[in-house]
């Protein structure tokens, strides 16, 4: 079974006179990743499940850190490898392969 990366956006505001401080706090936690910064008050993250926690518990912490104003979930995907030894002929999920529109079939969900 191909192995499932669960992958969170997230918009974190900070309050002015916590954000130097908060910045490095946050970016400490497992699976957190800083995609960009608007002054120090606002940043974009990426938040993954790591081993040790998951995303949505690393989220829920740093939205309880004194100083973070709100933390939101702006984005949420599972993305799963690719296998490589897939075989592209079979039928699609979506419509078993009876639609026109062969680049546009969903693949069928691992959950």
């Amino acid at each position: 079974m191909a192995e499932t990366t669960n992958i969170c956006g997230v918009a974190v505001y900070l309050a002015p006179e916590a954000a130097r401080d908060l910045t490095g706090r946050i970016l400490a936690m497992p699976g957190v990743e800083l995609e960009a910064a608007s002054g120090e008050n606002r940043l974009a993250l990426t938040v993954i499940d790591t081993p040790a926690s998951l995303a949505i518990d690393q989220i829920a912490a740093m939205h309880r850190l004194p100083g973070v104003v709100s933390a939101s979930l702006i984005f949420h995907a599972f993305d799963t490898a690719d296998d490589e030894g897939a075989d592209e002929t079979e039928p699609a999920a979506c419509c078993g392969g009876h639609c026109d529109n062969s680049g546009a079939h969903a693949r069928a969900s691992t959950i």
